[in-house]
């Protein structure tokens, strides 16, 4: 995935666009205070410093000087809630246009999220997600700095974020709000997927998430953690073999041993029912396994993207 520039430079959706004209606003505002306080301190320090022969001058009130660093703050601070207001109004209108909505739970140190059992398709032009979102434990925030916009997730409390995208890509962010030792790691990444590709996307996830949750898949599992496989092949969290290739990411390879492609459930069949049949040579004997034995295993490494 390429590089994205900073998101202030490269809003991606309708929300980050509302909150881009304020940021520079305030931005060039405290550049110019900055300017204006650090030069003054600078300037005073220099001009009325004491010198040899000349001694510090003290100076107690300038009434001009009080009004206007007591105005000027107020204005601008009256005027940048006003600002930040009309923006918050639009950006908490998460249910005009909303296609979807999905559940979010944050907890240390994860984000799960809970899609609806029936969808309508959607435009990735004009297309809006609504986020209904809480805490199981802390406090965390939500936010995909491209897509704008950013909301706690409070224990006990519901919030809500809308996420809308003007193009296909994928776009990362990460929890805001410090919850934790494993708090940096606490990452999101939001794919957009244009239109024609979405229903395959869809489809694939919910036979994903079958195939992780079957019976089948659990026997396979523990078929793989007892059988020689355990002895060869690594799986994170599950076995340490080191004499075969690791296999945690089998399901998202190109190929199988570089012979077979795409890593599908014929192809993993075929390569676990005969190894030194489809590549002669290879170090991966044929351990003469029933096809429902297979199978099972099958399963089970499909989940390891």
């Amino acid at each position: 995935m390429p590089v994205l520039p900073p998101w202030v430079s490269d809003p991606a959706g309708p929300a980050a666009r509302e909150i881009v004209p304020l940021y520079w606003i305030m931005f060039a505002a405290a550049v110019i205070v900055l300017a204006i306080v650090d030069g003054g301190l600078i300037w005073a320090g220099m001009r009325y410093r004491e010198r040899p022969g000349v001694p510090a001058k003290q100076f107690h009130g300038h009434n001009l000087l009080e009004l206007l660093w007591t105005v000027i703050p107020t204005i601008m601070v009256v005027s940048f809630s006003i600002l930040s207001f009309q923006r918050l109004l639009v950006l908490n209108d998460v249910d005009t246009g909303a296609d979807m909505t999905i559940k979010v739970v944050g907890r240390q140190w994860s984000f799960s999220f809970e899609y609806p059992k029936e969808y309508k398709g959607v435009s990735f032009l004009t297309s809006k997600v609504k986020l209904e979102m809480t805490s199981q434990d802390v406090i965390h925030s939500f936010w995909i700095p491209n897509l704008g916009g950013k909301k706690d997730l409070v224990p006990g409390r519901t919030t809500f974020l809308a996420l809308q995208a003007d193009r296909v890509g994928e776009f990362k962010g990460q929890c805001f709000e410090f919850c934790g030792d494993g708090h940096a790691d606490m990452l999101l990444r939001v794919v957009v997927h244009p239109t024609s590709e979405y229903a395959t996307w869809a489809k694939t996830a919910i036979e994903d998430y079958n195939r992780r949750n079957s019976e089948e898949t659990k026997a396979g599992r523990e078929l793989f953690k007892t059988l020689a496989c355990a002895g060869c092949h690594t799986i994170t969290g599950l076995t340490g073999g080191k004499v075969g290739p690791p296999l945690t990411n089998i399901a998202s390879k190109k190929d199988i041993a570089g012979v077979l492609s795409p890593v599908n459930e014929e192809n993993l069949r075929k390569w676990i029912s005969n190894p030194p049949g489809v590549k002669p040579g290879t170090q991966m004997p044929n351990l003469n396994l029933d096809q429902d034995t297979i199978s099972k295993i099958v399963q089970f490494l499909l989940t390891q993207k």
